[in-house]
């Protein structure tokens, strides 16, 4: 190992897509894992005892385009909250992406994004972005992706009334086409939809994502009956991916409590995060973890939503992974035990006894503590 080797210690390692699960040092050697084995040794080492050490997370849902609308810095609300990837939900548009790519250039924490349908993107909040008709502009976003494919993932299309009026089938078809276009997935905002989700899964296909899979807004996916609808099962059955992201409107704990009982975890977790949310400190991954940890859902079972399932919704084999030739990510999170109290959006509380919280990271090789 070369003078330059960084080496977390004395950690549990996990990494979901090899199986890989015992007590390990890693190294880091220059922005790649350099080995992972007991008693490695290095020029720079991290104690991370009684931690979990994971794959860097991946936040599949954020708003990170920072000084228009609501986004965030990726650096300062991602990275030092336990996120080594983030994928912003739409922020920029094909009129905005420019702009959206030269602020997080030089972002630590690796952005990605999820290209809005729209053309002006989420500039202002109070008029939605595809109320107005010329602003659906399937030809610009396909181009715009298709110049910018290191970058933008996918399209994204919120589908909620207040943003592209009393319907949402016109938007819901025109992200598709963008998506059909260029071979990309796209992924939708759901919650005070024009339609229920009965009307609007059958034009999702396998590897196209539904966001805010928890929300106990209008037309979510626990009918009057308090059960998962049976289209959500189906739509899983043919490939269609569902995230969970908070954000300001979209976790609902008796929402959270249906799905656990009911078999219809999400398939991630994110967390939407804005200015407004991310005013409070402890929003981030962990905090959507700690969520379903209080309804019973084991860490093991945690870990996959948020660091191999995301990257293969994001078709990225390189992310979501800690294995020794790999990219050089790697995120510590300890489970504290005490008495701490959780909030959905509606204001409900949960007092719960064990929490999830980030030590911190390595992004290419370089640690950096969680603030």
């Amino acid at each position: 190992m070369s003078d330059e080797t960084l080496v977390l210690r004395g950690g549990e390692v996990f990494d979901p897509a090899s199986g890989l699960r015992g007590r390990f040092d890693v190294a880091f050697d220059g922005d790649r894992v350099s080995d992972i084995a007991a008693g490695l040794t290095g020029a720079s080492a991290v104690d991370v005892s009684g931690c979990l050490v994971v794959p860097g997370l991946i936040d599949l849902h954020s708003h990170v385009f920072e000084g228009i609308g609501e986004g965030v810095n990726a650096d300062t609300y991602g990275l030092r909250r336990g996120t080594t990837t983030t994928v912003d939900g739409g922020s920029a548009g094909a009129r905005s992406f420019g702009a959206f790519r030269r602020i997080t250039a030089e972002n630590r924490c690796r952005t990605l994004a999820w290209l809005n349908l729209s053309s002006i993107g989420q500039v202002d909040l109070r008029v939605g972005e595809l109320m107005v008709a010329p602003w659906i502009d399937v030809d610009s976003a396909a181009q715009v992706a298709d110049a910018n494919r290191d970058v933008i993932v996918g399209f994204k299309a919120r589908l909620s009334t207040y943003v592209c009026g009393g319907t949402a089938l016109p938007a819901l078809r025109a992200v598709r086409e963008a998506a059909e276009r260029t071979g990309l997935p796209f992924m939708v905002h759901i919650g005070d939809t024009g339609e229920p989700m009965t009307d609007l899964l059958p034009l999702l296909r396998p590897g196209d994502v539904v966001t805010h899979t928890l929300t106990g807004r209008k037309f979510g996916f626990v009918g009057p009956d308090g059960k998962i609808l049976p289209a959500a099962f189906e739509a899983r059955a043919r490939g269609v991916l569902f995230d969970a992201a908070r954000g300001r409107n979209h976790v609902s704990f008796p929402i959270m409590q249906a799905a656990a009982e009911q078999g219809f975890l999400p398939d991630s977790l994110a967390t939407d995060v804005t200015l407004t949310t991310g005013a409070d400190p402890a929003f981030g991954l962990p905090l959507m973890m700690t969520h379903l940890l209080s309804f019973g859902v084991p860490i093991d079972e945690l870990v996959p939503r948020v660091t191999i399932n995301p990257a293969r919704a994001l078709r990225r084999d390189d992310l979501g992974r800690l294995q020794a030739g790999g990219i050089g990510d790697a995120t510590v999170l300890r489970l504290e035990s005490g008495a701490f109290t959780i909030q959905d959006v509606d204001g409900r509380t949960r007092e719960v006894a064990q929490r999830v919280v980030a030590v911190g990271v390595v992004r290419a090789g370089v640690w950096v503590p969680a603030a």
